[in-house]
Parts: C-alpha cells; structure tokens; sequence
C-alpha cells in the first residue's frame, strides 16, 4: 500500500491553515463519511469504510462518519463515531491525537471552545449532520460557526505524488474498460461484459473501487446510471457503455467508452450521430483546457457543440468533475467560476440521454498543465475494435 511520507501531510496541513487564516477562520473541522471519504483522508489517511446505525445510551443514530479539527498551532485532532473501527483509526491515522467518540460535534466543539476558538468553519457543510451541528453549538455557544471550503480548495491542485496515483488509476482504468469492451458479443448479457471490467478493477488496483460502475446495452444506458442485468441480452445493433472507476493507492481513476455489438451497418443513423456528437464535444472541451479558463466556459462549449450538432435536447448539464480520493470532488462544472490552476485534475465527459433508446458518454481524466491539458485516459474512442 503507498504512504506519503509525513513531509506531505505537513505540507497539505500548513496550506489548509493558509488558506484559513484568509478567511479568518481560527479552528476548521474536516467531516468526512463513509461516501465522501476525500477531507479526512487527505489530512490523516484515515477513512471510514461502513455507515448505519449505531446505539448509545441516548439512543440510535446514523454513524460512519470521521471529523479532524485543525487549530493554528496544535496537531489536528482526529476523531471517529464507530468504535469498532478505532484501532484501525489510530493504526492508520498520521497524528497521534485520535480516537473514538459517540458525539463529534461536542467533543471538537468543546476542544475548540479551551481552544479560545472564535470562528469555526466546517469543511464538508452541506452534509455535516444536524444532530453534530446542534451538539457543536451547546459545547460552544460563543463561537461563530460558518460553511468553509477551506480544505476542499488545497485539495484541488495535486502534488506529484498524487499525480502519480492518479495517472496509475487512470492506466488501469483503461485496462479495465478494454477488457469489458471485449467482452461484448451478441446473445451475450450486459452482467458477464461487466463482470470483466470490474474483476480487472480489482486484480490491478484497490479492493474498494472509486464508486459503482456503470455498465448498460441498448436502451438500459438511457438512464446515465443504470447496474448491469443478469438476463439483459446484448442485441446486435445496440451498444454497451462502460463507465468503470477504480482506485489505486486511494486515488480514483474514471473512464467511459462505448462498444458496438454486431456489425457498423447495424447501428441506426440516429445512435450514430449521438456518438459522434458526444466524442466531438469531448474533444472540443479538452482542446479549450488551460490555466485561467473556467469549468463553467467549459461546459458552456460543450452546450454549443451539442447545439451545433443538433443534440442539445439530450445533453444533460454534467460535463465533468474534479477527481481525487473521492470520485466527485472539486471542480464540478454546472456553475464553479474559479479559474482553473495547473495540477487540477477533472473528467471531461459529455453524456447524452434519449429515454427509452440509449445513452452516451464519452470520458476522460485531464491534468491542467501550464499549456494546455494532459490527457491521462488512452482508450480509443470508437464504437468498435482498430
């Protein structure tokens, strides 16, 4: 398993309380949960894997999640709310303050409150829990607690450790997918091409990928995020579209191709201008890539070529997101302003949807870089084998 080595995470922590004290924020509380793994896991390499209920002496609540308070002169502190996990917390943790509690909220609350804390951000806002929330307000109630992306916006620009990671991630990514794509036949089912994908997933990677992938023939893909059936039998004419995403030292890879069952005459007109549509906005989008430029420009030449190509009515407002140690981090594309920096890493992936007939996506992971934008996927991009 890859460490970074404690001169990065020193690193990561003293940017984060830069970045704090620009905002004029004393004490920030990372929350992360067993889904969005990427604020806690960054700082102490720690991370929940399991959520659901737990039982105290108060009663249930929902539990799975882990927090680190950062102060501006005291190691973060670390805490978790599954006691079952707290060896493997201190195991994996970087920082020797760590442990167990039932209430998040109070306990950082009132360590920040000896602290002399006056305004705490919390990093992770929108779904910090109310129950931690309310507990976080009693053990403190002089204190000022605002939403913060403190830790979330050092996290955007990758090291050249975490380069590494994702680029390996993204290699067996397009392994993963090459080998589901040719495992599509006709009479064949969508669930024994997606078994490939996902067994090459875990022999070269992580055990626990970056998400579920999505894997579907024919009209199934319509949906943008359908499982694969058992009994779903791939039809000539039809395409199955791979979306895998595997991790690899933590950092995930995502990659979304096409295959064509049976011959190129079987495809309709209609699925054949769908799917150059979409390669032609993906390729539009990564060539418009560079420092200064705006996901939100992005996605909008990703609206013009669909308009162009008469495929605007399909083309959901997703074009991309930032890629980490969570699947989805920062930058989305929908409305984010914020110019892009060199060493940012995001999908590019235009997806159009026709209910009922088929859907397309078409993705790649991109690196900002001082020219331009690397290309981290190789896959080629058509719809049947060179």
């Amino acid at each position: 398993m890859f460490e970074f080595s404690m001169t990065e995470y020193r690193a990561r922590l003293e940017a984060v309380r830069k970045e704090m004290a620009a905002q004029g924020i004393d004490a920030l509380i990372a929350y992360s949960n067993a889904k969005i793994q990427a604020n806690v896991r960054y700082l102490t390499s720690y991370y929940t894997r399991f959520a659901g209920a737990q039982h105290t002496a108060s009663g249930y609540y929902t539990a799975g999640a882990c927090a680190v308070l950062i102060l501006p002169h005291e190691d973060p502190i670390l805490r978790t709310d599954l006691p079952w996990d707290v060896i493997r917390a201190k195991q994996m943790s970087v920082y020797s303050d760590t442990d167990y509690t039932d209430s998040i909220g109070k306990e950082l609350g009132a360590i920040a409150a000896r602290a002399g804390a006056t305004r705490i951000g919390i990093d992770s806002w929108s779904v910090f829990p109310a129950r931690d929330y309310l507990d976080l307000v009693e053990a403190h109630p002089k204190a000022q607690i605002v939403g913060s992306q403190a830790l979330a916006q050092v996290r955007r620009v990758k090291s050249s450790q975490e380069l590494a990671l994702l680029e390996q991630a993204e290699r067996i990514a397009d392994i993963a997918v090459q080998a589901g794509m040719d495992a599509v036949r006709v009479g064949g089912t969508e669930y024994e091409a997606a078994l490939v994908a996902e067994m090459k997933l875990r022999e070269l990677g992580d055990m626990e990928t970056g998400g579920g992938s999505i894997i579907s023939a024919g009209s199934n893909s319509a949906t943008g995020s359908s499982l694969p059936q058992r009994d779903r039998v791939i039809q000539s004419g039809e395409w199955v579209l791979f979306d895998v995403l595997p991790r690899f030292g933590g950092y995930c890879g995502d990659i979304a191709r096409m295959r064509l069952a049976g011959d190129e005459s079987d495809l309709s007109p209609q699925l054949r201008n769908l799917h150059a549509a979409t390669v032609l906005m993906n390729r539009e989008v990564i060539a418009m890539i560079k420092p200064g430029v705006t996901p939100s420009e992005l996605n909008q030449r990703a609206v013009d070529v669909a308009t162009q190509e008469g495929v605007a009515e399909y083309k959901i407002p997703l074009v991309g997101h930032g890629v980490g140690l969570d699947i989805h981090d920062l930058p989305d594309y929908y409305w984010d302003e914020t110019p892009l920096k060199v060493g940012e890493v995001f999908t590019v992936e235009p997806c159009l949807l026709i209910d009922g007939v088929a859907g397309t996506r078409i993705e790649d992971v991109v690196v900002v870089t001082e020219t331009g934008a690397r290309v981290l996927s190789n896959t080629e991009r058509g719809l049947l084998p060179d």
